[in-house]
């Protein structure tokens, strides 16, 4: 692939429709004033300038120095980053194109879609979140998919998962340990009197937010 320059970089955003045309513009004029009517002579400061503003993330420059500026959104939500991967789907951050609220959306991979199975075993486990509502359990918003992407629509946890939290810092405190267990034991018991069990409780799959609420 031809080395990317700051052009084909802005070409490449202006397809990726990830920035509002307007505010492109805007921010364009400003950066072609600050170059004397150019572009920075690498890609990497441009590039840098967009994440200062927060108009684009990492994850999206990322995607766009590759030369890739497809499969940003989902229906009404604009991907802003991977968050992580498991057994059978894949985590992004997402914002409402409209609302601007974010939300974690569950992406069932291509490849498990022709697998009828997974595909059932996904929808299964849309509607058996969408069945709960438990301050200690992620929420579902919405089930749906364009063309062969199917997807879930979940509440975003701005937190560390268990796992994460203690490789980071080592063992919890014995209070702050038995706390977080006992939200764990209240979300599963609210679970289970839905007729809902979970077959992969670790620490992993329990995230703490900055209220340290699980």
């Amino acid at each position: 692939m031809p080395e990317l320059t700051s052009k084909k970089f802005v070409e490449l955003v202006e397809k990726s429709r990830l920035v509002d045309s307007t505010m492109l513009k805007r921010f364009m004029d400003k950066v072609r004033e600050h170059y004397d009517g150019g572009l920075p002579p690498d890609v990497e400061t441009l590039s840098g300038l967009f994440e200062k503003q927060s108009l684009l993330t990492a994850w999206h420059i990322e995607k766009l120095l590759a030369g890739k500026y497809k499969g940003f959104f989902l229906g009404k939500y604009k991907l802003l980053g991977h968050i992580g991967t498991g057994g059978m789907s894949s985590v992004y951050l997402a914002e409402h194109t409209k609302l601007h609220d974010q939300r974690a959306i569950k992406v069932l991979p291509k490849k498990r879609v022709a697998d009828s199975s997974y595909l059932a075993r996904f929808q299964l486990e849309a509607k058996a979140i969408a069945a709960l509502n438990h301050p200690n359990i992620v929420g579902a918003y919405d089930i749906d998919n364009e063309d062969d992407v199917h997807y879930i629509v979940m509440e975003y946890v701005d937190g560390l998962d268990l796992q994460a939290l203690v490789k980071r810092d080592g063992p919890l405190d014995p209070s702050t340990a038995a706390d977080v267990i006992a939200q764990a034991a209240r979300g599963l018991a609210h679970a289970h009197e839905k007729g809902v069990i979970h077959r992969d409780v670790k620490p992993a799959n329990l995230l703490l937010d900055s209220n340290h609420r699980i």
